[in-house]
């Protein structure tokens, strides 16, 4: 039986939240960690979507804080896969801020997350519908992907001890 290819835009997701006083520190931006829980979300929705399956984090490589967040703007998270393996999915997450006064928006943060899908009885990696690439963008950045992935399985994977 014949995998069912499943385009990016089918599993594309966006969350919307305005980051409120709790979520910020003493100078009124948003908390990194914040941010990052939101990205997550995002990220596993659109891996869920993709594999209908429980899914897990597995990693999340190259993020970047480009602007800060400030309480009070309407932050936008965006995440689409960008490469797919037999088990594993990257995904590129994005946020957004809005000044919801002056009607203003600006990218704040980038990463990439690596997720797998798990088979709900055994809990271990099951495979992974693949992508049919719609267009050129989606090959390039399904390339790139691939590569970021291969990039990933030659470095070392170790868990190293606190100094101190």
């Amino acid at each position: 039986m014949e995998p069912e290819f499943k385009t990016i835009a089918e599993s594309a997701v966006s969350l919307s939240q305005i980051i409120l006083p709790a979520q910020t520190n003493p100078a009124g931006t948003a908390h990194g960690g914040e941010l990052l829980k939101m990205m997550d979300n995002t990220a596993g929705a659109c891996a869920t979507k993709h594999s209908r399956a429980i899914v897990v984090t597995a990693g999340i490589d190259n993020i970047t804080f480009h602007a800060p967040v400030f309480m009070g703007n309407l932050t936008i998270c965006s995440a689409n896969l960008t490469y797919v393996s037999n088990r594993s999915m990257e995904i590129a997450v994005s946020i957004e801020a809005e000044d919801l006064l002056a009607g203003t928006r600006q990218c704040c943060m980038t990463a990439y997350f690596i997720f797998v899908a798990l088979d709900e009885k055994t809990m271990t990696p099951k495979a992974i519908p693949p992508l049919q690439l719609i267009n050129q963008a989606e090959k390039m950045e399904f390339e790139a992907g691939r590569q970021r992935m291969q990039e990933r399985k030659e470095s070392p994977n170790v868990c190293w001890l606190p100094l101190y």
